[in-house]
């Protein structure tokens, strides 16, 4: 049935695309003068023909008539509106411009739509929304989501389209977030005890992964405006403070949860603790000029220090061993589908298709299987994002490690070999002698063990064993020199 509906899918979308020119013609004039629903369709409709668009032809009609470039300038009049639109109760500007970039975000999943995009001065338009500096009131949050969430998905889907080496798309979002730095610091400021939605969750997650992302490209910046080099660095010093903050107030997912809507903030969690975590690696400077982002204590759980983060590799470590057999099950009864209940059938096939008492045990049997293929699937992603979290959380322990006992114990030990500058070198001396004393007590032997022990079992093209247990040895080794 699945296949069936898929077929059924690419057949409608060839029939449709077979009338050319002409019906792309008058989808892009739907959405450009139509009414609200009109334009809402209109863009829908774009989004999946451009999505199918392998050749990326429809692409190029769109940008030779200029249209598209069009809906990028027209961003600018879905401000005024969502403006007006806002202060009341009409939300028809809201859905049309959450439409609209979920399209242009469509475009920007290729190199060639996200260079056009580029091109055409789409960063730019987003950073005049100024309707992102007006958002409604904590009682209509769901309003917000829909304004902050597809901003931050087509620029992040663009600027991983065009790579890391493209310095002119970096240092316009870069712009973009110091013009909507305070958006961004209320989205990621976390209280003590405070309880965030499922909504809050994807926007937190999304901008988590922009700023990992211009976080690690930010030293290929060089702006020779003095007064933007300054604001960028106020800026990303602010939000880091905010970033590392929620390291204390998300906690790593426990055991597996049962229910969809947990599975799923489960894993945004995970996401979101992972993108701060790769954060704090680019933070730290490269090989040259070394910055602590945690300081050397060990004995408290409060503030932002090396304890933090052997904490988070102990409970990413036993994490991800509940989720590595979860998935093991989840492939055994997947592969033996049939000796489940047919109670436990019924209610696996049941988050696919509803009204299961009409299907066939045979079908029933099926859609069982397919359920249990999409929860292995997300265990897979939970699993590969757990491994990218202790690859990391072990390359901060080593690197701060280093810097504290080598570098900030004889600063005639420099970096490279060059002497470290005197503003590197303000650690307390005793919080050092503490960290050599007391840090054996915490990365204990059983815990690198079953560090190198977990890296081994994992064959995730994002991370090789041989490069954590290297680094396992470089720790063992400054804890015993």
């Amino acid at each position: 049935a699945v296949v069936s509906t898929q077929s059924t899918g690419s057949d409608s979308l060839a029939v449709l695309c077979s009338y050319g020119d002409i019906f792309i013609e008058s989808l892009c004039k739907d959405a450009s003068k139509g009414h609200g629903v009109t334009k809402i369709l209109a863009f829908s409709l774009l989004s999946i023909i451009l999505g199918a668009d392998t050749y990326q032809n429809w692409l190029k009609h769109l940008n030779s008539k200029g249209y598209l470039k069009h809906f990028i300038e027209s961003i600018n009049t879905d401000n005024q509106n969502l403006l007006m639109g806002l202060s009341s109760d009409n939300i028809k500007p809201l859905f049309i411009y959450e439409a609209k970039l979920a399209f242009l975000a469509q475009i920007a999943q290729t190199e060639a739509g996200a260079t056009t995009l580029l091109e055409a001065g789409i960063i730019p338009r987003l950073s005049e929304l100024t309707i992102l500096h007006q958002l409604p009131v904590s009682s209509e949050l769901y309003k917000q989501h829909l304004l902050v969430q597809p901003v931050f998905t087509l620029l992040t889907s663009l600027l991983t389209s065009l790579g890391s080496k493209h310095v002119v798309a970096n240092r316009q979002a870069s712009h973009l977030v110091c013009v909507h730095s305070e958006l961004i610091a209320s989205i990621v400021k976390s209280s003590p005890g405070e309880e965030r939605s499922k909504q809050d969750y994807q926007d937190l997650c999304v901008v988590t992964s922009l700023l990992a992302w211009l976080r690690a490209h930010q030293h290929d910046l060089h702006d020779e405006d003095v007064a933007v080099s300054i604001q960028l660095q106020s800026t990303s010093t602010q939000l880091q403070r905010h970033l590392i903050n929620l390291l204390h107030s998300l906690q790593l997912p426990g055991k597996c949860a049962s229910a969809d809507t947990d599975l799923e903030v489960q894993t945004i969690k995970l996401q979101i603790i992972t993108n701060v975590v790769t954060y704090c690696v680019s933070a730290m400077g490269n090989s040259n000029v070394i910055h602590a982002v945690f300081s050397p204590e060990l004995g408290t759980k409060k503030g932002n220090n090396l304890n933090l983060l052997i904490g988070l590799l102990q409970k990413g470590l036993e994490a991800s061993s509940h989720h590595s057999d979860a998935y093991s099950q989840l492939i055994h009864k997947a592969l033996h589908v049939n000796q489940l209940s047919t109670e436990e059938q019924r209610e696996l096939a049941s988050c696919i298709a509803p009204d299961t008492d009409k299907c066939s045990a045979v079908q029933r049997a099926k859609y069982a299987e397919l359920r249990l293929e999409q929860l292995a699937d997300t265990k897979d992603k939970e699993l590969s994002l757990y491994t990218q979290l202790i690859e990391n959380l072990v390359y901060l322990l080593w690197r701060h490690v280093q810097y504290y006992t080598v570098y900030c114990k004889d600063p005639t030990e420099g970096v490279g070999g060059e002497p470290l500058p005197k503003k590197l070198l303000s650690a307390n001396q005793d919080y050092i002698k503490n960290l050599t004393r007391e840090l054996p007590l915490h990365l204990t032997d059983p815990l690198l063990k079953k560090i190198v022990d977990f890296c081994s079992s994992k064959s995730s093209a994002s991370m090789t064993s041989s490069f954590t247990s290297a680094l396992v040895r470089r720790v063992r080794k400054l804890m015993t020199a």
